[in-house]
């Protein structure tokens, strides 16, 4: 018998705060559209690990937000190695002004389907390469979803 129980991040985050302080990992099923179709909500085990080296462009970083709120997002750029800017793959709008303080870990293992996939093999690096486009065809394409959404109500 298996027994799902949804516990908020909130909760979790002593747990995982303590876990990455003692250089464990810490693994969780995704949850959230926000970085589609790299990491599926509710399906992709996310395994969270301790930052040891600097982070990089392309990196998958989880952070706090100023207002709380925890976040599984890619780093798009590093400025000056003061502030970083994050955004989802399945986003277009950047988050901008990050500070490494708020950063708590980094993806180092994802799970897909029982199986691992490579966070630094050569798909992973035609995803990040074509990144660019897909945030810019998400910008174009948000207004027009917006548009035709009443035409689809029921």
């Amino acid at each position: 018998m298996t027994i799902n129980k949804s516990v908020s991040l909130q909760d979790l985050f002593p747990i995982i705060k303590q876990k990455i302080n003692e250089d464990q990992s810490f693994t969780f099923r995704a949850c959230g559209v926000s970085m589609l179709p790299y990491i599926r909500n509710g399906k992709d085990l996310v395994t969270l690990g301790k930052i040891k080296e600097p982070l990089k462009k392309n990196d998958i970083v989880f952070y706090r937000r100023a207002n709380g709120q925890f976040v599984l997002h890619r780093i798009v750029q590093i400025r000056d190695g003061r502030t970083i800017d994050l955004c989802g793959d399945h986003q277009f709008r950047i988050e901008k002004g990050v500070l490494p303080e708020q950063m708590i870990a980094k993806l180092i293992r994802l799970e897909r389907d029982g199986r691992e996939v490579s966070l630094s093999g050569g798909m992973s690096k035609i995803w990040c390469f074509f990144l660019p486009v897909r945030r810019l065809s998400l910008r174009i394409l948000f207004p027009v979803k917006i548009c035709l959404r009443p035409l689809f109500k029921k």
